[in-house]
């Protein structure tokens, strides 16, 4: 009898113990299943930024893992080609005296590493009478490579060749300048002034959408400051796509005013240690910073 008693009480506490075994899973599994096209990992994130407004930019690669603008973990197997300003032989032929001067010159210091020759020379290039259509395509093609070897340094010489005729031309441009607009070095007061300035000529939205990103690379009183001068200067290739970004980067719909922005400033001011995480490490970071506080 107790042996009875005992095998019933067990087969009992086994039932139980699979009820809950199920129930459990069943509780576990119920949750909505989560959309793998990024949509709600982008609503998640934007809720999370009011709690936390580094979430995005802390998250980005160290200094140390990128190299000329790419990830170290995206290696093509081969070193970053220093550009050789070749031109096609009929544009070559097409060269008047001082051009050939000048493209001769320029490939001299492409070979010595030189920087301010080769930017010295393309501002050359950019003021002469025949710029800007009757400098030959391959002349610009070569001289976009040349700058984009010499990185962001090279921006404002970079930024004449953005509004080209040239659909190519434009293009090679717009890719160089995404690669140094997202240069680690750059303070985010930098980065502010070259947005702005990629705002008035790039006519493409979605180019304009990449670049908007570097928000995100900006502390909060910078990035507000940018958004500001984007709703008054940008085209409206840029003013298309804004208030997405706006929001995206505050976790806020609405905020389409310069007021708005400063009201959500206001409870959302920077932090300790924002103007040495965003200060960057070029140089004239502080001298741009400092001038930008006056």
């Amino acid at each position: 009898m107790k042996n009875r008693k005992l095998t019933s009480a067990l087969i009992g506490l086994t039932g139980v113990l699979c009820v809950l075994s199920v129930a459990f899973f069943v509780f576990r599994d119920s949750g909505p299943a989560i959309p793998d096209d990024g949509t709600n990992a982008k609503k998640t994130a934007n809720a999370r930024n009011g709690a936390s407004k580094k979430w995005k930019t802390r998250s980005r690669p160290n200094k140390a893992e990128r190299v000329d603008g790419q990830d170290a973990g995206e290696d093509d197997g081969s070193e970053k080609k220093k550009p050789s300003f070749t031109l096609d032989d009929d544009d070559e032929a097409r060269l008047n005296a001082e051009q050939r001067r000048t493209i001769m010159a320029i490939r001299e210091a492409l070979d010595n590493n030189d920087r301010k020759t080769v930017v010295r020379l393309v501002q050359k290039l950019q003021k002469s009478e025949e710029w800007p259509d009757g400098i030959p395509k391959s002349i610009k093609m070569a001289a976009i490579e040349a700058l984009g070897w010499f990185g962001s340094s090279c921006l404002p010489e970079l930024a004449g060749f953005l509004g080209d005729a040239d659909e190519e031309v434009a293009k090679s441009a717009i890719d160089r300048y995404q690669e140094m607009l997202a240069d680690f070095e750059l303070s985010d007061f930098e980065r502010s002034s070259i947005l702005v300035q990629a705002a008035m000529v790039i006519d493409d939205p979605e180019a304009m959408d990449a670049m908007l990103f570097e928000l995100n690379n900006m502390r909060h009183s910078v990035a507000v400051k940018t958004m500001k001068q984007l709703m008054a200067k940008g085209n409206e290739a840029t003013k298309s796509i804004l208030l997405s970004n706006v929001a995206f980067y505050t976790g806020e719909e609405g905020l389409d005013t310069p007021a708005k922005l400063d009201e959500w400033l206001e409870r959302n001011p920077d932090e300790e240690g924002d103007a040495e995480f965003y200060g960057g490490s070029n140089e004239k970071s502080s001298a741009d910073e400092a001038s930008n506080r006056r």
